[in-house]
């Protein structure tokens, strides 16, 4: 069990799901009970979903709404893919009745996670659709998300860093820390040192890639240390071409040592027209996100030298979604700044369970894994502790690693790789999507969310090469459709973006430009 096998490492992380919601029916017909388990058991056993098992009520009168599947059609969602629609609630307060159905709870208080269906009737759902955010979707509906996590390792017990939304976890992945923010904030850049600065500093390569056109990616515009760094920085056709490298080309042929991927998060340009977000972010499409994952899948499938890739997909929030599992105390509080900004949260528990799957040859299929019992469970910096053992980045204290502690006691993922050389499995299915894409989330009238104003805030501070985003955040703030969104950064970003290149201008991480 090691990563002696592995020249490559590729992340995908997506959006805003539980491991419930796209995974919980995964071993239902076979009573939860997986091929094999790491830690080994007696009885194998995987922690999904059951029929008529698990409930959320809408308040002390209401009957029980119970989990189950497949979606259907609700007034507020008449496509069943879109589920649930409108987005859920997913910043910090909100989480914290999702799980208790009350205010903070006393520390070590485990949580009933009995508040999904209550906080999400205090949205803009109408009160005959709230009960869809107690629906999921099954190996039939998400099939290829389904069919990766059956084909290879899945683990059971991985859970988001914090409980909250999107940007702050996304930092822990790349971090080990969110800088103390609990909630998307825009108002100031990150100024965290990230994975990217530590491979670049110790000659280790590296490239994110990005499934979007017109906006740079979402990693390069939250850390403004990665702002002086485009060339890292590339779209997920480049990350094809490198894939169909012959297995002995040159290694700036192939893949780098560590490729972190992004789906496509707001309205984007494509030849044949609008291009529409295919994150699995509510209210997207699951549809179209499992066709991104299948893409990168069987780019990596058909790659001559996939022997040497580890791939992991990982979602980097629940985004409100339900799930059953209760999120564990005993987080180990990150550095930089252990204590939230607001001084009311010590990042001593960790976020909403969500899924994760490692694909290589390496792994015996149809195993499920969590880490060893009463031990630290899986969460994005296990991420970062697999890159720093397999690469050594902590060897020289004059270029050092990352200093968060939740990333040296986070659990690795040498661990799921089982089979040697010699034993590998050679038979990676052909995996297509199922789901129906349709028309439904296709207009350019949708309402722009919460992530995707940040992404176009974000996108016109990194343009201006801004110190402060306040300026942006007001000037972007009104963005509130896929068409104006468009409209926008063809009007006000693309502009800049162009003449910067043109002028080649020279500027320094933190420089107000």
């Amino acid at each position: 069990m090691s990563m002696e096998n592995i020249d490559h490492v590729v992340v995908v992380m997506m959006e805003n799901r539980s491991f419930d919601h796209l995974l919980g029916w995964l071993y239902a017909n076979e009573g939860n009970r997986p091929p094999h388990n790491l830690p080994p058991r007696d009885l194998p056993t995987y922690d999904g979903l059951e029929p008529s098992k698990y409930s959320n009520r809408l308040d002390a009168n209401s009957p029980p709404v119970f989990a189950s599947r497949p979606p259907r059609a609700w007034p507020s969602c008449p496509k069943p893919l879109q589920v649930p629609t409108p987005n859920p609630n997913e910043q910090f307060a909100p989480v914290i009745r999702q799980l208790y159905d009350k205010g903070q709870p006393v520390p070590g208080d485990i949580a009933p996670m009995s508040g999904f269906l209550a906080d999400y009737a205090t949205t803009s759902v109408p009160p005959d659709s709230a009960a869809q955010i107690m629906e999921g979707y099954g190996p039939e509906e998400a099939n290829v998300i389904n069919q990766l996590a059956r084909s290879f390792a899945v683990c059971d017990r991985w859970f988001s860093s914090m409980p909250t939304e999107t940007w702050p976890n996304r930092s822990f992945v790349h971090t080990g820390s969110s800088e103390g923010l609990i909630n998307n904030e825009y108002l100031q850049p990150n100024d965290l040192k990230t994975i990217f600065n530590v491979l670049e500093q110790q000659g280790k390569s590296w490239a994110v890639f990005s499934d979007a056109i017109l906006w740079p990616a979402l990693t390069k515009v939250q850390f403004r240390q990665l702002w002086a760094l485009d060339e890292k920085f590339k779209r997920v056709h480049q990350f094809k071409k490198l894939c169909r490298a012959k297995a002995d080309a040159a290694p700036e042929k192939k893949l780098p040592a560590y490729a972190f991927l992004e789906p496509r998060f707001a309205p984007d340009l494509g030849w044949l027209g609008v291009k529409y977000p295919n994150d699995f972010h509510p209210p997207h499409n699951v549809g179209r996100g499992d066709r991104f994952l299948a893409q990168v899948y069987d780019a990596v499938r058909a790659s001559p030298y996939r022997d040497r890739i580890l791939l992991v997909i990982v979602f980097d929030e629940h985004g409100g979604c339900y799930d059953h599992v209760p999120p564990p105390w005993g987080a180990q509080p990150p550095e930089p700044n252990p204590v939230s900004k607001d001084k009311q949260f010590k990042f001593d528990r960790f976020g909403v369970r969500v899924p994760a799957i490692v694909i290589s040859s390496h792994v015996r299929p149809g195993t499920v894994f969590r880490a060893e019992d009463g031990a630290t469970p899986f969460d994005h910096t296990s991420i970062l502790a697999t890159l720093r053992d397999w690469l050594k980045l902590d060897a020289n204290p004059a270029k050092p690693f990352l200093p968060s502690p939740r990333i040296k006691v986070a659990p690795t993922l040498d661990r799921v790789l089982e089979l040697s050389d010699a034993e590998k499995n050679v038979a990676w299915p052909k995996i297509t999507a199922k789901g129906w894409l349709g028309w439904g989330d296709r207009s350019l009238a949708i309402p722009m969310s919460d992530l995707q104003r940040g992404v176009v805030a974000h996108s016109r501070r990194h343009a201006h090469r801004q110190r402060e985003q306040a300026e942006s955040t007001a000037k972007t703030d009104q963005v509130r459709s896929y068409g104006h969104a468009l409209f926008y950064f063809l009007w006000a970003i693309l502009p800049v973006r162009i003449m910067n290149t043109l002028l080649r201008r020279d500027f320094k991480p933190g420089s107000p430009g």
